[in-house]
């Protein structure tokens, strides 16, 4: 009694609910729900709504969003039912069972815009209420919709099936036209059918106005564009194409390179391949200087930066005494 503590006992009228199994239909799943039985309290001295009865079950049980209640209520005596569907319905209920302090009621969970069977509702409902004494009979408002005798009546059967015709297969025959006499013909030409709807004259037009038209050019503009024309030839040998091996590259005096770090590394890459260790003397945009690391082998290499930004090898001194060519000793000097 914790959650009616303000209600005054001499005004408190109990609401009996019983719901029916129902299958709650959420946005992602079913559940089944079993029977339930709750007890609501209200001060029965107030305008007991329908809103305020939802608000109070919603406590209890849970629906889906497009599910909604069916209220009936119970009539102990003669065990028929009527649905409640204003606030007035429920209010008259009240003053009806006024002296009992006490209303059986049973909801169905029905989905929005449906109807229950209330055949089958007052089925459940009689079997659950418990008899009771009862003063004077209950006041049935005209517009309710009210359930008695015929609750417990069975639903009509359904009507039969209409039963499929069984087709026999084998005494299905072909009836040939002795006009074809067998041959199968083309009624018609696709491409008439295609010229007849009009398809390839508008196929005509939209090529016609896709079409970019080609400028006349006069000669006086042909002499301008071969005065302003650059003579290029692709095929001079003087041409410098500075392509090296990037694996064993050469370090001849007078190999040139792209520019400044394509030598340095093509010179790493000649101490890898030579199996020696480079030591870099000086190095900047215009010059490179590099020795071998040994002490006293005399191999170095110079390279300088040309006009076009490409890099030449300048000197190398290839006498090693340290190294894969120890024996070669040659000395280029430019």
């Amino acid at each position: 009694m914790a959650d009616y503590a303000r209600i005054d006992p001499g005004s408190a009228f109990r609401l009996v609910v019983k719901v029916t199994k129902y299958v709650d239909v959420g946005e992602y799943d079913r559940v089944d729900m079993a029977k339930q039985q709750h007890d609501l309290w209200f001060d029965r001295n107030s305008e007991y709504t329908l809103a305020q009865f939802h608000e109070d079950l919603s406590t209890r049980i849970i629906w889906g969003p497009f599910q909604t209640l069916s209220v009936w209520v119970v009539d102990q005596d003669t065990g028929s039912e009527w649905k409640i569907r204003r606030d007035e319905h429920l209010q008259q209920m009240v003053k009806d069972r006024w002296n009992e302090r006490k209303a059986f009621i049973v909801v169905d969970v029905v989905s929005k815009g449906g109807c229950t069977d209330k055949g089958s509702s007052a089925a459940r409902c009689v079997s659950g209420v418990t008899n009771g004494s009862h003063v004077g009979p209950s006041h049935v408002p005209d517009d309710a919709e009210e359930c008695g005798d015929t609750c417990s009546s069975p639903p009509p059967p359904p009507p039969p099936a209409e039963q499929p015709v069984a087709v026999d297969w084998n005494t299905l025959t072909i009836q040939e036209n002795p006009d074809d006499d067998g041959l199968a013909t083309q009624l018609v030409d696709e491409e008439q059918v295609y010229e007849a709807m009009g398809f390839k004259e508008a196929e005509a037009q939209e090529a016609a106005r896709n079409e970019v038209p080609i400028p006349v050019i006069t000669a006086e503009m042909e002499a301008d564009m071969n005065e302003a024309a650059v003579n290029v030839d692709d095929t001079i040998d003087a041409e410098p194409m500075y392509e090296w091996d990037r694996d064993n590259p050469d370090m001849s005096v007078g190999t040139c390179y792209p520019n400044m770090d394509e030598f340095r590394l093509a010179v790493r890459q000649h101490a890898i391949k030579k199996e020696f260790e480079l030591d870099t003397k000086h190095s900047d945009k215009e010059r490179y200087m590099a020795n071998c690391a040994c002490l006293g082998c005399p191999w170095f290499i110079r390279g300088r930066t040309q006009h076009d930004g490409s890099v030449r090898v300048q000197i190398l001194n290839c006498l090693c005494t340290c190294c894969y060519f120890l024996h070669c000793h040659y000395f280029f000097l430019c």
